[in-house]
């Protein structure tokens, strides 16, 4: 067992880590900033928008183009994926554009096939995420991914960055039925990690983080700034808040 320690507080009885991904481990600007892009140049396409509204639809999807930004209170930040086909749906509706749940779905589809293809290029490591990664590897901490991007693009990342040893478990948007704020994606973690709830902590960078993680059972969350929303804003949510993950201590 290991104990995690800032100067603002401390988890003892620790021996099982779960991640988040995005905003977590890699930074999910340039990611989502780029896979953004992509889904509104095919929906621009379909649906013969005029090019001036590609920087609006950006914004209905969470992305600022003029920062370069993911924004803290946008659908991709605060929802899993069926949750913002169905909002975008409903702004899409507002230019009289009637589609449906399986357009947008082929949509999302086909970006993320030609997405992964190349995905080494959008993909960049969080440095301070990867350190207390090894760290904890050293200390025989379990650890495991619970994402919900899809099971390709986190294998895909896991390899990249030649991680393959340190995550014993990774669950995906398809490894579970469930989206991942109803804990079942973290249970299925739990199970194929053999850990208990009470000595795991979750790590994320959003409020969807600690609901997966309660929902499952797990009571303490650590949530990190590196995502899109700042300390202040997510110590709203949990009492274990930080900037990055240099600030934690191992002992």
């Amino acid at each position: 067992m290991i104990s995690l320690k800032t100067k603002n507080w401390q988890i003892d009885n620790i021996d099982t880590v779960i991640f988040d991904k995005d905003g977590t481990l890699i930074d999910l600007h340039y990611f989502w900033g780029k896979m953004t892009e992509l889904r509104v140049d095919e929906v621009i396409q379909k649906y013969n928008f005029d090019l001036t509204f590609f920087d609006h639809l950006c914004y209905c999807l969470g992305y600022d183009i003029n920062t370069q930004k993911m924004l803290p209170d946008g659908i991709t930040a605060l929802y899993s994926r069926p949750k913002i086909i169905e909002l975008f749906i409903k702004d899409l509706a507002k230019f009289g554009v009637v589609a449906t749940t399986a357009e947008i779905e082929e949509i999302f589809d086909k970006v993320s096939d030609d997405f992964y293809k190349n995905i080494l290029d959008y993909t960049k490591p969080i440095d301070s995420a990867f350190r207390f990664v090894e760290k904890l590897y050293k200390n025989n901490v379990k650890i495991g991914i619970v994402t919900s991007d899809s099971i390709v693009s986190t294998q895909l990342t896991v390899k990249q960055f030649e991680l393959e040893k340190y995550f014993k478990s990774l669950i995906g948007r398809e490894s579970c039925t469930d989206i991942k704020e109803s804990g079942k994606p973290t249970i299925m973690a739990l199970n194929e990690l053999n850990s208990n709830p009470k000595n795991t902590v979750m790590i994320g960078d959003a409020p969807m983080d600690y609901i997966s993680a309660k929902n499952a059972g797990i009571d303490k969350t650590i949530l990190i700034a590196t995502g899109q929303i700042d300390v202040d804003e997510l110590k709203k949510t949990s009492e274990f808040v930080c900037c990055d993950l240099d600030e934690v201590e191992i002992f």
